[in-house]
């Protein structure tokens, strides 16, 4: 897809990966929808691609909202024209074990990952039928291959969100409509501050080593205008992800291995819980 004058609406745009990403079209002649709740970052944004040239368009939005998601798309059509492409990038962790976590914090958890991603689908979708084409790219994760320790109500997000991204590619095939799946593994960025904590997390292995944001984008937008199916960020995620479909119990080994000893060697101790 040629992305000159496309208009792409990206979720989350306000940090992370879809500020980054909304950076990234643009510098590729896109026009920007810009939708987050943080509106004093998205206006930041907005001034900061304003020397690229390109419209850009601030909608302060909840994706947990529909009312607010269809008013969001309603007026990205209105003043923009169409929506070629949307990002469905918006999200939210969990650190919390699974037996035992808050049943508020993982029903937020789907309601910003799972239920946010299908609303702003439901409302573009019906756009982007009418004109002939469209692309949806949802951001998964590696976690929605690989599930791990006390992050497994996070990881069945994304599983659910990988899900839906292959059953929604079979059922619009023949409407124009494209989807992808962008699957990031470690990455640096803000979203540990929107990661409800019930339980400490080990540190990261020295072993893994995290990608910028910025790379992450830059897949992306790659992804986009190739309209690529299934995307790593690096050759170490799509290996790992190999590895757990030809042998599990090898990865399973590793994990209680590498991981769950790091957790006995510094035992996670329980929080007061961070309920939305």
């Amino acid at each position: 897809m040629r992305l000159h004058d496309k208009t792409v609406i990206v979720t989350g745009a306000s940090s992370g990966i879809g500020r980054e990403t909304a950076i990234a079209f643009a510098r590729a002649d896109a026009n920007l929808v810009l939708a987050s709740r943080n509106e004093a970052a998205l206006n930041e944004l907005a001034i900061e691609l304003a020397v690229v040239g390109r419209r850009v368009l601030v909608v302060p939005t909840d994706v947990t909202q529909r009312a607010a998601v269809d008013a969001m798309a309603e007026r990205a059509v209105e003043e923009m024209g169409r929506i070629d492409i949307l990002v469905n990038n918006a999200g939210l962790g969990l650190n919390a074990l699974l037996a035992e976590g808050s049943m508020t914090n993982i029903r937020r958890l789907f309601e910003v990952n799972v239920f946010g991603a299908l609303h702003c689908v439901q409302a573009v979708v019906p756009y982007m039928k009418k004109q002939g084409s469209g692309q949806i790219i949802n951001v998964s994760s590696v976690a929605g291959k690989i599930a791990t320790p006390r992050n497994g109500a996070y990881a069945a997000t994304k599983f659910a969100l990988t899900a839906i991204s292959d059953a929604l590619r079979l059922e619009l095939a023949d409407c124009g409509i494209t989807v992808i799946t962008i699957y990031p593994g470690v990455t640096d960025t803000p979203f540990v501050d929107n990661v409800l904590k019930e339980v400490r997390m080990p540190p990261v292995p020295g072993i893994v080593r995290g990608v910028s944001a910025r790379r992450v984008a830059n897949a992306i937008v790659r992804a986009a205008r190739w309209e690529r199916r299934d995307v790593y960020v690096t050759v170490t995620d799509r290996m790992a992800v190999g590895l757990k479909n030809v042998s599990p119990c090898i990865l399973d080994w590793g994990m209680r291995t590498f991981y769950l000893r790091r957790l006995q060697e510094r035992p996670p101790e329980k929080e007061g819980l961070t309920d939305s």
